[in-house]
């Protein structure tokens, strides 16, 4: 029987037999909880959600605002099950298992089992991990290929002989082959091959970089994975990068500091992450950044103890710290960092094991103590966020400014009502779908009976503003009619005049709470004669 030990590190207390084992017990435990919460969940797509299960039914090397990946994980995913929303989000599920599995796979390989358990626990207790593990958007595969990318390139790093061993080009390869599954993904991935980059370059010099294998192994799986995706967009006018250029203009019209989004991004940082794991997560970005200044360029203090370190700051604290330098000068959304907190809480799990038994006198040792009672208010409230689609349902909060599931419903009930009206229609199988929004034309295409192609009406001049203005117009439907959805209060922006005849046929109430609903007018559109064009 293994003997049971217990250790005391400045208020944190903990007892094991088998560090392994315990992991492997809350994998389990996240696992079944996550499914079973996906299995009876009340939750509907979110448009972002539906709009990419949209594109998975027109697979391509590339869309509009993003890389492929989410839509071929969906593809893949709907067509082995149900097109439902558990074959939707299944892959969000899995992607996040793998995720927690990659952190302590990582943090165990740099400090031992016991610092990959404090990583994971770190990161599963937190609002941001729970979201993701459950909503099917591009950032669930962004983390999980993200945490590997580090995770094969440490190993790569750790074979100091025999550069060029079939072992040592099988981690290069692999690092390489997952970094260009996170390009591929989501473009925040630039900045993990860079850190990668960066930290050879440091613990190696910018000549060993060019002159060893791994670097060509490494970038070259990288491009080759990308090549694709490069090409769609040379033929589509680079408009994925056209519209990640869109994200960053705002900070290059402004030239004062904004202390309101600034302190923005941190609320909102505060609020996925959890108060006090974010409080923890933060010390332990200080303290490596201390330890790596401290040990300067000592051999053998870098290859033992910082090392890690230097990696872990690159693609964690030192992106992240970017990020909060431009909330100074535009808004930023508070998924940007995500991928960032992953070295993060690799990092705090570190931190917790090479400091453990450090005495009071030692930089944050106030801070260590936190984390017990920071997983325990993490754990609270991913409990809390669970128990909230169906508490807010049955209470007065449905649907106020704090009920973060109103985007998750009411679309059911939009489609259902939109069938109804296109059964009166005397051809319903001529008859097309038009929206005036992608969300709506999202919704709308999944939840109607049939998942119908929708189209989106975007005025005459075509502009290209999502998705549906890349894909053909329904020109080869002339003739046909047309249910038309427009939200209340948006305009028609000139496709009355595509119809030979254009009337409204009433309005759909989609009742969201007490005091809130979705105003949608309709409309039929008779015989179409024309369309916009670019």
């Amino acid at each position: 029987m293994t003997q049971v030990k217990s250790w005391r590190s400045k208020g944190l207390v903990l007892y094991s037999a088998d560090w392994n084992r315990k992991f492997l017990l809350l994998i389990v435990v996240l696992g079944l909880i996550r499914l079973l919460f996906l299995i009876v969940s009340p939750l509907e797509l979110s448009p972002d959600e539906a709009y990419y299960w949209d594109w998975s039914r027109h697979l391509a090397f590339g869309y509009y605002s993003k890389p492929p990946m989410v839509a071929w994980l969906i593809w893949l995913s709907t067509h082995l099950l149900p097109q439902t929303e558990f074959g939707v989000r299944l892959p969000a599920v899995l992607l996040n298992l793998f995720t927690t599995l990659g952190i302590f796979f990582l943090a165990r390989k740099m400090a031992g089992a016991r610092a990959g358990l404090l990583a994971a626990l770190s990161y599963s207790a937190t609002i941001g991990s729970t979201v993701s593990g459950y909503i099917m958007t591009i950032d669930a595969p962004l983390l999980c290929f993200w945490i590997w990318t580090l995770y094969f390139f440490w190993r790569a790093q750790g074979i100091e002989l025999g550069e060029g061993s079939p072992k040592a080009l099988a981690f290069w390869a692999l690092s390489g082959l997952f970094c260009g599954l996170a390009l591929l993904s989501k473009q925040t991935a630039v900045a993990l091959s860079g850190a990668c980059a960066l930290f050879f370059i440091l613990s190696q010099g910018p000549l060993r970089l060019i002159r060893h294998k791994g670097t060509y192994v490494f970038f070259g799986i990288q491009l080759s994975v990308l090549v694709p995706f490069l090409l769609w967009n040379y033929n589509h006018g680079w408009i994925t990068f056209v519209h990640t250029a869109h994200h960053f203009e705002q900070a290059e019209k402004t030239h004062l500091f904004r202390v309101d989004t600034f302190l923005e991004l941190i609320g909102s940082q505060a609020g996925l992450i959890t108060p006090i794991i974010f409080v923890t997560l933060f010390c332990a970005s200080i303290w490596a950044v201390r330890e790596i200044i401290k040990s300067g360029r000592n051999s053998d203090q870098w290859r033992k103890r910082v090392s890690p370190l230097v990696l872990l700051v690159l693609s964690g604290p030192l992106p992240l710290l970017a990020v909060f330098v431009l909330s100074l000068k535009q808004r930023v959304n508070a998924n940007w960092p995500a991928p960032f907190y992953l070295s993060i809480s690799v990092l705090l799990g570190l931190w917790l094991v090479m400091e453990k038994g450090a005495g009071k006198s030692a930089p944050f040792s106030g801070c260590r103590r936190l984390y017990r009672p920071g997983i325990i208010l993490g754990a609270v409230l991913v409990a809390i966020l669970y128990a909230l689609p169906f508490l807010f349902v049955h209470t007065p909060l449905s649907s106020s400014k704090i009920d973060p599931t109103v985007r998750l419903r009411g679309w059911k009930e939009l489609a259902s009502k939109a069938d109804t009206f296109l059964s009166s229609f005397p051809k319903p199988e001529r008859t097309f779908i038009v929206a005036r929004r992608r969300q709506s034309a999202s919704e709308l295409a999944f939840y109607m009976a049939g998942k119908p192609r929708v189209y989106r009406w975007n005025g005459f001049d075509r502009k290209i503003k999502s998705q549906y203005e890349l894909w053909p117009s329904p020109i080869d439907k002339k003739g046909w009619d047309a249910l038309v959805v427009v939200e209340e209060g948006k305009s028609l922006d000139g496709l009355e005049q595509c119809f030979r005849n254009f009337a409204p046929l009433g309005k759909i109430r989609v009742r969201l709470g007490k005091d809130r609903v979705r105003l949608f007018n309709i409309y039929e559109g008779r015989e179409l004669q024309r369309w916009a064009s670019r």
